[in-house]
């Protein structure tokens, strides 16, 4: 068989999920127990459904937006850039003209924001972190035909407001974004392929991933 990832690089993207030490809840508990060391067991899984690295998609913000069967698996896949914000502080907003200089952003690339806030998961200041200006968004939708953006900190919200202009504008267009990432200092190429795929699951607003990322091996 052809081995795909032949002179690649795979990096895990994903944070180790914790049960009972989550901030949103993760509990994990067997059906049946053992008798000895050897012996298949089965168990209850209650995670809510923003848990660890995750993606949203349209229906965490409508009621009749779509859910994680409904989108495409090739959102959930495909080219992407790495765009270094670990310079940009708590509720100061990556603008446009920042977002432009930060990268060459191909069109229909999906779009990571590397904020340097990975540390902060499972901590008091996990939600702490800039965010994406609305026109910086809409360029990125509109223009770059953007349809997954990525970040590893906890969300993309514009700071200090009631309406949610990002999460209106974003899954509007059937959009998915992509939070709580890690490891993205390991990537070696801005560019790299990204595969970051939900459980198709009816009436699920957002679901745990196993992101990761595939580049081009320097050896």
């Amino acid at each position: 068989m052809l081995d795909l990832l032949h002179k690649k690089r795979v990096v895990d993207l994903t944070h180790l999920l914790l049960p009972g030490q989550e901030q949103y809840q993760l509990e994990v508990k067997p059906r049946l127990k053992r008798t000895g060391a050897t012996g298949d067991i089965m168990s209850d899984v209650y995670f809510w459904s923003h848990v660890g690295t995750h993606v949203e998609v349209p229906l965490h913000f409508y009621a009749d937006g779509k859910d994680t069967a409904d989108l495409p698996l090739a959102l959930f896949m495909g080219p992407a850039i790495r765009l270094d914000f670990r310079h940009k502080q708590v509720n100061e907003p990556i603008t446009l003209s920042e977002l432009q200089a930060a990268g060459d952003i191909q069109v229909g690339e999906h779009v990571i924001l590397w904020e340097g806030r990975a540390h902060q998961y499972r901590t008091s200041q996990s939600h702490q972190r800039p965010y994406l200006s609305e026109e910086a968004l809409e360029w990125l939708l509109t223009d770059r035909k953007m349809r997954l953006l990525g970040t590893d900190s906890s969300g993309f919200e514009v700071r200090g407001v009631s309406h949610f202009p990002n999460h209106r504008r974003l899954f509007k267009e059937d959009a998915a974004v992509l939070e709580c990432l890690c490891n993205l200092e390991q990537i070696r190429h801005q560019h790299f392929y990204l595969i970051a795929l939900p459980l198709p699951v009816r009436g699920l607003d957002a679901c745990p991933v196993r992101a990761i990322a595939i580049e081009e091996s320097d050896e």
